[in-house]
């Protein structure tokens, strides 16, 4: 039981009493009990306002935690396809330096054959 719900039923049972332990009138007792039936309803209202507030709060720092959260996470992805594409272009690089290297290597052999066969 809830702060709210035990401060309701406090209220209630402490009306209770006090309409069985004073010595008043039926109408007497009724309106008293009226009173305090409308002093627990402005009291449950103001607990719902203040409940209400607290929850629209939380909502609002939830929210504005879960944006941040995103642009972080976007920001984090951004920064990962980044590095993703140096490294691409980096082994491109050598891709490009390794086939230039096997050409190169490709076309000393071939030189060497044809000087080899020219000699003979």
């Amino acid at each position: 039981m809830n702060n709210t719900e035990s401060f309701i039923l406090g209220g209630l049972v402490g009306a209770a009493a006090a309409l069985l332990l004073t010595p008043r009138t039926g109408a007497e007792n009724r309106q008293e009990l009226r009173r305090a039936l409308e002093k627990g309803r402005e009291r449950l209202g103001d607990a719902e306002a203040v409940a209400q507030i607290r929850v629209m709060a939380l909502v609002d720092e939830i929210q504005e935690k879960t944006g941040k959260l995103l642009a972080a996470g976007s920001e984090m992805a951004e920064a990962k396809r980044q590095d993703l594409m140096e490294a691409i272009q980096v082994a491109k690089r050598a891709l490009a330096e390794e086939r230039e290297i096997l050409m190169r290597s490709h076309r000393e052999r071939r030189a060497a054959i044809e000087d080899a066969a020219n000699e003979e």
